[in-house]
């Protein structure tokens, strides 16, 4: 059975897991969205959930020839340059629509699938599920409304600014932030305003039953601006453990890097749950066999 896995040669994550899956004899390929639908082929019967796909090689794999997707990234569809807008637009919609349903409906073992995405990008909503399992998250607004970034800021004075979707790297709230000038940009975007939680920055990666904590070392608030962390494999609280698991499993995710933050007092508050993590950093800094279990989990029983 073949292995794809959603992304091009340009993402170094994806090259890596290509080359380490043919090194086990696995017959992987790239399905890279952006050569569609110029240079990939789709057919399918919606109904039988049946059909087929020829890569930019030439190369067409049946859909039961497909066992597993490594669902990387999604760079959107190539768009063909017409001369007439509304045939632009309408070539571009019916495109991404038969892409993005072979995303939806394709039966193969997605790591992960459409719906893990779908609720990785409307974070909002990925929150409200974790919680509501009883697992501690930061108190939280997501907002436009100027003053109610005000109030929020008055009862959290240590507080945190970040994207809604995300995009750009986590930044403490200082008073500029509060000026009148500032806060118009609210009609531009909205934001996610967080209490800032003290405490060290956790990694938890969850390969389907299998949980593996990275504790990272850094004096930045994200670990992110760090160009050197110390970052020391940890073993979590079996409470905790279980606590990522139902996060996955409510988040529908069999590989996830989630982030936790561990408070002085050794409480431990969910940050979020990423459904492409990145790995190759923390792999070559600890112990810790991530290559190894994303290919268990394509790879399949």
């Amino acid at each position: 059975m073949a292995i794809l896995i959603l992304a091009g040669e340009d993402d170094e994550h994806a090259a890596h897991m290509l080359r380490y899956l043919r090194t086990l004899g696995a017959d992987a390929e790239f399905l890279d969205s952006r050569h569609f639908p110029a240079d990939v082929i789709i057919a399918c019967d919606p109904v039988a959930r049946t059909g087929s796909i020829r890569l930019p090689g030439g190369k067409r794999l049946a859909f039961d020839q497909i066992g597993s997707i490594y669902w990387r990234c999604y760079n959107g569809i190539g768009y063909p340059d017409l001369p007439d807008p509304e045939q632009a637009s309408i070539a571009q919609n019916d495109a991404r629509s038969l892409f993005e349903s072979l995303l939806i409906g394709l039966p193969a073992r997605w790591v992960n699938g459409w719906q893990a995405f779908q609720l990785h990008q409307t974070k909002p909503v990925q929150f409200a599920l974790v919680a509501a399992l009883g697992i501690p998250v930061p108190d939280t607004l997501l907002t436009n409304d100027p003053e109610a970034v005000r109030q929020f800021v008055a009862g959290h004075p240590r507080s945190i600014f970040k994207p809604v979707q995300g995009g750009a790297h986590t930044r403490p709230v200082a008073q500029r932030h509060l000026s009148d000038e500032n806060l118009k940009n609210l009609a531009v975007a909205p934001v996610t305003i967080q209490e800032e939680v003290p405490g060290t920055n956790i990694r938890v990666f969850v390969a389907g039953t299998r949980i593996m904590a990275c504790e990272i070392i850094t004096a930045d608030l994200d670990y992110r601006d760090d160009p050197d962390p110390r970052i020391e494999v940890i073993s979590l609280p079996s409470e905790v453990e279980s606590q990522c698991a139902q996060a996955a499993r409510a988040l529908q995710l069999v590989w996830t890097g989630i982030d936790l933050r561990r408070t002085p007092e050794g409480r431990f508050v969910f940050l979020e749950a990423n459904p492409s993590p990145m790995f190759l950093g923390f792999e070559s800094r600890t112990s810790l066999p991530l290559t190894e279990s994303l290919a268990a989990l394509l790879l399949g029983p």
